[in-house]
Parts: structure tokens; sequence; C-alpha cells
């Protein structure tokens, strides 16, 4: 079987990561976007797919598999199986480094492997098939993907309000602050993106 080296995630996290060329069900949704006319310098390393990846990354993914692409983690936070693994960018024009977040719990009960449940990113190099990415408006998200619905927001540590959205049937779901996208979301189709943010980020506070 051939292998290829791919610079993956290079501005995010630095790293060189090996890639069989078995081509996945990501991969495949990836050649056939590129090959139909729309958006044709995307990089399939930075294509978000609702309900199955973000770039390399796939939703039922082994995590040991993530850990040989991406190396350790820079923070994260685990408790009872369940787990977030964050890797921040290694370089940063504006003094914010953007975000790779994984979400990941046991496949089934044998708890044995550990899967890919979420994947979260904060850089708009990343575009679904539609163009949309991190940066952009809340009315331009909503008019592509017109299932979303405010399903909680936060007090970040600025006391901000983060609005938290989500696209149940597409398994996407997005962060907005000051009407702006600050994140994106891929999780399975028809389950909800909530209930994650809080491990995510301790610091934030619910609004009721």
């Amino acid at each position: 079987m051939k292998s290829r080296k791919i610079i993956f995630l290079s501005f995010i996290i630095g790293l060189t990561a090996c890639q069989s060329a078995e081509h996945s069900a990501h991969q495949q949704d990836s050649t056939e976007y590129i090959t139909s006319g729309k958006q044709k310098n995307i990089d399939s390393a930075f294509l978000v797919v609702p309900g199955k990846s973000i770039g390399e990354i796939s939703l039922g993914e082994n995590m040991t598999e993530v850990g040989k692409k991406l190396g350790r983690p820079d923070a994260g936070d685990a408790a009872m199986g369940k787990a977030w693994g964050i890797w921040y960018s290694k370089d940063s024009t504006d003094g914010q480094k953007n975000e790779l977040a994984v979400y990941s719990s046991y496949r089934d009960t044998s708890m044995v492997v550990k899967e890919v449940k979420q994947i979260r990113i904060t850089s708009a190099q990343f575009k679904t098939r539609n163009g949309i990415t991190t940066g952009g408006p809340e009315a331009g998200t909503k008019s592509k993907f017109p299932a979303m619905e405010l399903v909680s927001s936060y007090l970040n540590q600025n006391k901000d309000t983060v609005t938290v959205y989500d696209s149940r049937q597409d398994g996407i779901g997005f962060e907005f602050l000051k009407g702006k996208s600050i994140s994106i979301t891929v999780h399975p189709v028809n389950q909800s993106v909530n209930g994650t943010y809080l491990t995510l980020h301790p610091e934030w506070k619910l609004i009721e």
C-alpha cells in the first residue's frame, strides 16, 4: 500500500501527517467537491463536511490514529471516559491562536477504543462546500444552513455573550460573538452540538 506525506493543518499545528492512499468516505466527498466546479482551489485538508469530518479528522475515528496525525494535545480535559483534546496554532499574526479541538469518548461498552465524537475549529482557512467559514456573519451562515437554531448562550471570560447555534439535521454547529462566527463544530447528524461547552470552556457561564 502506497502512502504519502501531506501537510495537515500546517499553519495550526506545524506537523506533517502520514496518510494512506486508500480514500476514506470524507476524502471521496472532498474529491467530488473539488471536481464539481465550485471552490476548485479548496484543499481537502481544510474541507468541512457536516456530519462527517473536518480536514483529515473524521467522526468515529480511533483517537489513536488522531494522535498519530496531531501528536500530543496542547491542552484538554478528561473525566468519566470523555475528553477534549486541544491543539493550538504555533504562531499567530494577531495575538490569537487558532484551535483544533476533538471531543472523544468510548466507542462502546467494552471501553477499549475511544473515538472522535465532535471536531471544532476556529481557523478561517477551513470551509464547507458552500463556502462557510469562521469570521462570517450570522445571517450569511443561516442562509446556507437554514435549519440552524439557537441552542444556548454563554458569557465568556471577557463577559461577552457567545451564542451557540446548531443545524442538528446537518451535523454542524456554530459559535457567534458580536454577530460573527468564531468556531465551527462538526458532530453526528441528528445529534445535538450542545452539552460539551462547559467542559471545553469551564470559564464560560451559561446564561439561563
